[in-house]
């Protein structure tokens, strides 16, 4: 019989396919270490390092690591991953709860992935995460004991259902007050979304760096490459999705590499090298890094948001726009 367990795992399967796996940095062809094995190996891997010693593990860091940096982007892939290589340490106790104290086993089962679930959200910040999984495994081992011992549960199997479902992810940009008009203000969405475009582009180019805007708009243009926004969203919330297509948008992220090293990350933050690796020990760093090796990598997009730097969806002609503007037209 199919139950909670089992389709957390195809749905992993069906993302990953048959293919390599990065847990570095999430996409193989950005990641420095060059063997990468296919989902089933590496599935096995966290599972025996799990139970040999999760804290120890630079699996399970790693791991960790790119579950936080997914929530980031309102993607629940990694998570569904870490749940996955969990949840075959739940299967015993569930099912000696369902057959010793005549409960639905399916019901257990949910009600300890839910449990793993809240440990995984209330940890965010302030815990290292060499402690997360086993903090997710005890919570959800004493979710099942209190089943045992006749405690009441609200937790129904729909609610994991909501996990294993794609979720429409749709970001909102958010500029600071600090600008002379302030966005939000403005009802007319074009005129904003064209703001947005002409400020960017006018901070590019007042910085002496839009040559490097301009090649990622002529790859755009030519085909060479796309932007990250999705079509999903250019439909229904952009201008002129219906004119260009969405090909012509981007998020402003884009324009920079998703991966930077520890020391530049530092830099921007005003902390010496030092105190970031500390940080990073302790589990105090205030948003999460990636293991690649023997060093870690820092995404780009979670930096900006630790700055408050807006990651903005804009047209390349508005950008090239406010470029032409502060440049006196030249």
């Amino acid at each position: 019989m199919v139950d909670v367990f089992d389709r957390i795992e195809w749905k992993v399967r069906e993302i990953f396919g048959k293919g390599p796996v990065c847990v570095h940095v999430g996409e193989v062809k950005r990641c420095d270490i060059k063997r990468h094995p296919t989902y089933s190996k590496f599935r096995k891997e966290a599972l025996s390092a799990g139970i040999r010693s999760a804290a120890s593990s630079r699996v399970w860091e790693s791991l960790i690591a790119m579950g936080r940096l997914s929530d980031l982007d309102g993607d629940d892939t990694w998570r569904l991953v870490i749940l996955d290589c969990i949840v075959p340490c739940f299967r015993g106790v569930a099912a000696r709860i369902s057959r010793d104290f005549r409960v639905e086993r399916e019901e257990v089962q949910s009600a300890m992935v839910v449990a793993a679930l809240e440990v995984w959200r209330d940890t965010a910040h302030g815990v290292p995460p060499r402690n997360i999984r086993d903090k997710m495994v005890k919570a959800a081992f004493e979710v099942a004991f209190r089943y045992a011992s006749g405690a009441s549960s609200e937790w129904s199997s729909d609610e994991i259902e909501l996990m294993i479902q794609s979720e429409a992810f749709t970001q909102e940009p958010v500029l600071k007050a600090s600008s002379i008009v302030d966005i939000h203000s403005i009802r007319n969405t074009d005129v904003a979304e064209q703001l947005r475009g002409e400020r960017i582009g006018a901070l590019f180019q007042l910085l002496g760096h839009f040559g490097v805007v301009r090649e990622f708009h002529e790859d755009l243009r030519a085909g060479r490459r796309s932007g990250s926004v999705r079509q999903t969203m250019t439909t229904s919330m952009l201008l002129r999705s219906r004119i260009s297509g969405p090909s012509l948008y981007y998020y402003t992220s884009d324009l920079y590499p998703p991966y930077i090293g520890l020391r530049e990350a530092a830099a921007v933050m005003g902390v010496p090298e030092s105190a970031a690796h500390r940080l990073i020990r302790v589990g105090q760093f205030p948003f999460p890094v990636a293991r690649a090796g023997r060093s870690y990598k820092v995404s780009v997009k979670a930096l900006m948001h630790f700055k408050d730097i807006p990651d903005v969806i804009v047209h390349v002609d508005d950008v090239e726009n406010g470029a032409l503007h502060v440049s006196g037209g030249l």
